[in-house]
């Protein structure tokens, strides 16, 4: 593992607050949950089971973050499909470059695609985020909240950018 970029104390209560729309897992099930997903143009999912929610709500997600756990207990991988596989590593509360170039990878190849992180992907939807196309949707889970929906747009991804920036992560082209 190459170098990891930190996420400072001061910023994980800015975290804590969902991004974008917020679906119980209730509501993950209903209508507009789907209606989100089906007419988005590029489906990101972080999370295993926010990923298996898009797969069995019948959109195979164009890009998935996994790392093998729920909870913080191991769990199969999602049953969704995948055409490439890009492994990373990736400690929790940080993001290493690895992370960064598996998410580039993952937007500019063959998809859908997934990529698999040995550690934790709890940061790495503010990558899917900062890195997706403009209107792609980024589905992440909000632990005890529900998974949230985030379209890729001059101000989310404006939003992230800035917080990774704070990380030290500047380039993200």
């Amino acid at each position: 593992m190459r170098r990891v970029y930190k996420l400072p104390i001061a910023l994980r209560s800015r975290l804590a607050k969902p991004l974008g729309r917020v679906f119980s897992q209730n509501e993950a099930t209903g209508v507009e949950f789907r209606s989100i997903a089906n007419l988005a143009p590029m489906v990101v999912t972080v999370g295993d089971r926010v990923t298996d929610t898009l797969q069995s709500a019948g959109r195979t997600p164009d890009v998935q973050i996994v790392d093998g756990v729920e909870r913080r207990q191991k769990r199969e991988f999602p049953k969704a499909p995948y055409a490439r596989l890009i492994k990373v590593k990736n400690p929790a509360g940080g993001v290493t470059v690895d992370a960064i170039e598996g998410v580039r990878a993952a937007f500019m190849g063959k998809k859908p695609a997934r990529v698999q992180v040995d550690g934790e992907e709890d940061l790495m939807a503010m990558l899917a985020i900062a890195m997706a196309p403009i209107s792609a949707t980024v589905f992440y889970g909000q632990p005890a909240v529900g998974i949230v929906a985030v379209k890729a747009n001059a101000i989310s991804k404006a939003r992230n950018r800035a917080i990774l920036a704070k990380m030290g992560i500047k380039d993200l082209r």
